[in-house]
């Protein structure tokens, strides 16, 4: 009697353990919108005005990463006005991360993520708008990236992505 009442009360802690263990609340949980006008565009260009997009081996080194999220971030690199260019979208922010404003209609919030040229890193840091479509809703609407800083500079947002200009040498460390 007194081994299955053991039994019991073990089993009794490890269900609660693994209910509270999968109550996660630090999950990462973005406002669901449509992210069209939050893309970033990065250019890399070394010392001598040279687009480093154009190495390979160069492009093959990069990474990105949502801090929030911890996930990889898809990019292109694609032709633009001016040669290649790296093309993403901004992670969203957290919805606990969001600063509503007294109306509810309208939200703010920093998002911020890692780039990696080979061991370099690039810490972005971006500022998104996010507009309701029926407040207080937390759903559809539309986000919007204002700005970007990294590097001590803010580029600001023109129609729907922001230009970075980064440069850096052939391994990817700032310059």
């Amino acid at each position: 009697m007194k081994k299955s009442k053991t039994i019991g009360i073990i089993s009794l802690i490890m269900m609660s353990v693994l209910v509270f263990a999968s109550c996660d609340k630090n999950g990462y949980e973005p406002i669901q919108t449509s992210t069209d006008a939050c893309q970033i565009i990065v250019q890399c260009i070394d010392g001598s005005g040279n687009n480093l997009l154009d190495n390979k081996k160069f492009v093959d080194g990069i990474s990105i990463e949502g801090n929030a999220s911890h996930s990889k971030i898809k990019y292109d690199v694609r032709n633009a006005s001016g040669g290649k260019s790296l093309f993403f979208t901004a992670e969203l922010p957290d919805q606990d991360d969001m600063r509503w404003s007294k109306d509810r209609k309208e939200t703010n919030g920093i998002s911020k993520m890692t780039m990696k040229f080979n061991k370099h890193k690039v810490e972005l840091k971006c500022h998104i708008k996010y507009i309701a479509n029926r407040p207080p809703a937390v759903s559809g609407g539309k986000a919007t990236l204002e700005e970007v800083s990294c590097n001590n500079q803010t580029f600001k947002r023109s129609g729907s992505s922001v230009t970075i200009t980064l440069r850096m040498d052939k391994n990817g460390k700032l310059i």
